[in-house]
């Protein structure tokens, strides 16, 4: 590949005019229905206490393009001449998951395409010769194009996520009490303190659950499946196989349904060497084909059974790394709802294995109760109630039957499978309702909270 282009931005010039907006709106009418570039204003209620200045965004063309590693579908190139991260809406299928991947918020979904769009670098105006037209509707020369000179530093500036992912952007950092050109006039004084608190409030998240639920029955019903099928190895009839099929079946239409263009969903596994996610899907349909055929076909092969079941644990491993983009939490970035303790903790409590039972169950629990604890320090919501029925139901209530072990209990035993199930529901619920992606807006409001806080 030729040098790789990269954009120069001069924090001090920067009004906040937006002439880089209308340039790319103008340059690429028709193909765009949400902005592809961006002007976000630090401080933009003037308080005294903080700096004031623009930040220009749009995609970054990064070496190490996370949209374009973790797309199931393909659906990224990157120019061999320019070093343009070019998305093709040809080969998209609108699984919006470069919009998680991304910590910049460059892929936009068009709803109405049901496919991705974004800023490709004005390509074909690189290959003439020509800069972006967002470089050359700068008025000020605040935003410029340059050659990537390969730099891996940190480029910690307010409202830029360093992700180790290589973005071809430069920035020229503000001079020491350097004045920033502004197009409008401060607000009065008296009402610098009421703005500028409601101004810190951080933006809903991006991921909602209202919108993923086809993923959280998917990923539910894949934890299901695996459990139910691993437990039940040495009884193969005690596993309907239609019931697993169709369950199966519904859990893999959800996820097609949930894509913007479902007729693409064989691309899906185009990316095995990149995404997680085409793994996740691969993984998951040899596991119900596996899976299906040792029930109905050959319930006297074992080995078909328990290389079934091994591939669905490493199904439900692809499950939660793909997740990883999207979730901040401690120790490791580990959750109590990842799907492959799940399957496990659900296998143990089907088998009354209380070595499984007990391992999963207590790693669960450790990290359910590490994590309210730190969103209570940090003023995050801990819902006491929920988590007082997750805890009863998916640990107490359990726990006490293998405490207990009366065996005049073992017709109630069907309660502490029923309560564990519930009790993962609940966590996996919560866990949906925790996902958050990064954005320029998030960070730099982020970074602004940081620094008034320090003051």
């Amino acid at each position: 590949m030729k040098k790789q282009k990269s954009f120069i931005f001069d924090f001090n010039r920067c009004t906040g005019c937006g002439a880089c907006i209308v340039g790319c709106a103008t340059e690429n009418y028709g193909r765009q229905t949400r902005n592809w570039r961006e002007v976000y204003t630090f401080n933009e209620t003037h308080h005294p206490a903080l700096p004031l200045f623009n930040l220009s965004m749009a995609c970054n063309h990064c070496v190490e393009a996370a949209c374009k590693k973790g797309c199931p579908a393909l659906a990224y190139t990157k120019d061999a001449e320019t070093g343009a991260v070019v998305h093709h809406a040809d080969r998209c299928m609108g699984c919006t998951y470069c919009t998680w991947a991304c910590p910049y918020d460059a892929p936009r979904y068009d709803r109405g395409g049901g496919v991705i769009e974004k800023c490709d670098f004005c390509v074909e105006r690189l290959r003439e010769g020509e800069a972006p037209a967002c470089v050359c509707a700068c008025p000020t020369n605040a935003l410029r194009l340059g050659d990537f000179g390969g730099d891996d530093e940190t480029r910690r500036v307010p409202g830029f996520t360093e992700a180790g992912l290589r973005p071809a952007v430069e920035f020229i950092p503000l001079r020491e009490r350097g004045e920033v050109p502004e197009a409008t006039a401060p607000p009065s004084g008296e009402s610098v303190t009421a703005l500028f608190e409601s101004s810190r409030l951080i933006p809903g998240p991006k991921i909602t659950l209202r919108a993923e639920w086809p993923l959280l029955l998917f990923t539910t019903v894949a934890y299901l499946l695996v459990a139910w099928l691993t437990a039940m190895l040495p009884y193969p009839l005690a596993v309907n196989p239609y019931v697993f099929l169709g369950a199966g079946a519904v859990a893999m239409g959800a996820t097609a349904a949930h894509l913007g263009r479902k007729l693409r969903f064989f691309r899906a596994i185009f990316n095995l060497k990149g995404s997680w996610l085409s793994r996740e899907i691969l993984f998951f349909s040899l596991f119900l084909g596996l899976g299906g055929a040792y029930l109905l076909f050959f319930p006297g092969v074992p080995g078909l059974g328990r290389a079934a079941a091994a591939i669905g644990f490493v199904s439900l491993f692809s499950i939660d790394r793909v997740y990883q983009v999207a979730m901040r939490v401690g120790p490791l970035n580990f959750h109590s709802a990842h799907t492959l303790l799940n399957g496990l903790y659900l296998t143990g409590i089907l088998t009354g294995s209380g070595v499984i039972f007990g391992l999963t169950g207590g790693m669960k629990c450790f990290l359910y109760t590490y994590r309210k604890i730190l969103f209570k320090r940090t003023g995050r919501k801990v819902r006491p109630l929920i988590s007082l029925l997750r805890v009863g139901l998916g640990f107490l209530l359990p726990l006490g039957f293998f405490l207990l072990n009366f065996e005049n209990m073992a017709d109630y035993y069907a309660y502490a499978i029923l309560g564990v199930i519930l009790g993962e529901l609940i966590d996996r619920i919560e866990y949906y309702d925790e996902l958050d992606i990064v954005t320029p807006r998030k960070q730099m409001l982020l970074d602004m909270e940081e620094m008034f806080d320090q003051k």
